[in-house]
């Protein structure tokens, strides 16, 4: 019996580490006009963000439709006893889990688990971690998608958007939009909710300042497990952020990740954020 982890291309976990654990990955979709393009397949980071310099307005996003998870799920349920734990996006971010989850009950619920990560990014690819050193270890399905659920209160995003355009254009300013008013200029500090909504934690009017308090936030969430940093174009300042981080927390190993094309389409190029796993009690 082997259980086998799927995830979706908002999952900013390194590709190679994904490879060796044999770990699915379903791409979302951007929308380019009338042209439809697979997330890090059709389109790398590279290639999106010059796509993204010329055009007038940002792309449309949408989840995988459930057919591709159903081919996904069958190929790997070809053994019996073989079960799939199925990891993604936070569901108030996307329908990738609902695609996720009308594929597993139309192939087989039994041996499916579909898990809303309730997180994004890194902060889905931390459970990702944690799913493959528990299969690992010879826990089934049912157990890994229980102790998954346990994650999502230890896990946060801390984001800086160097500007609010792309938020607003995708829709999802929110509640952002109610604390900033029309205030473009501004540079917001946003986080993730209980269930993965957009909130917002602050602003500031400078990169350097918005950089200085990203690691201020990140003070109130010692002791860390596990430590990302996000960013979107340049990574210069990334970098900088990883280099502070590895001072103030001596033995965390600090990832730093490009953000997928999907995400970057909502967050805008000049993005930084810290993705955190607190230490469990």
């Amino acid at each position: 019996m082997a259980v086998r982890i799927v995830t979706d291309s908002t999952c900013d976990l390194p590709p190679q580490l994904r490879g060796r654990a044999g770990v699915v990955t379903v791409p979302l979709r951007l929308h380019f006009g009338d042209q439809e393009f697979r997330d890090r397949v059709d389109l790398d980071d590279d290639q999106f963000l010059r796509r993204l310099a010329q055009a007038r307005v940002p792309p449309r996003t949408s989840q995988p439709p459930p057919g591709e998870f159903e081919a996904a799920y069958r190929e790997l349920l070809r053994r019996p006893g073989d079960e799939v734990v199925s990891i993604h996006i936070a569901a108030a971010l996307s329908g990738t889990c609902g695609s996720a989850s009308a594929a597993a009950a139309a192939v087989d619920p039994e041996r499916i688990r579909v898990v809303d990560s309730r997180s994004v990014s890194l902060g889905t690819g931390f459970q990702v971690l944690a799913a493959i050193e528990l299969a690992a270890g010879g826990c089934p399905a049912a157990e890994i998608a229980q102790r998954l659920a346990t994650m999502p209160g230890r896990i946060g995003i801390l984001c800086l958007l160097d500007t609010l355009r792309y938020l607003q254009l995708g829709g999802r300013i929110g509640k952002v939009q109610a604390l900033l008013g029309g205030a473009l200029s501004i540079k917001p500090l946003i986080s993730l909710g209980d269930q993965g909504a957009v909130v917002p934690v602050g602003r500031v009017r400078s990169r350097a300042a918005g950089m200085r308090r990203l690691g201020e936030l990140l003070l109130e969430h010692r002791p860390l497990a596990r430590l990302g940093i996000l960013y979107v174009g340049d990574r210069d300042d990334a970098a900088r952020l990883a280099a502070d981080a590895r001072r103030t927390y001596p033995g965390v190993d600090v990832m730093v990740q490009h953000a997928s094309p999907v995400l970057s389409t909502h967050c805008g190029p000049g993005t930084l954020a810290y993705c955190y796993l607190e230490s469990g009690a």
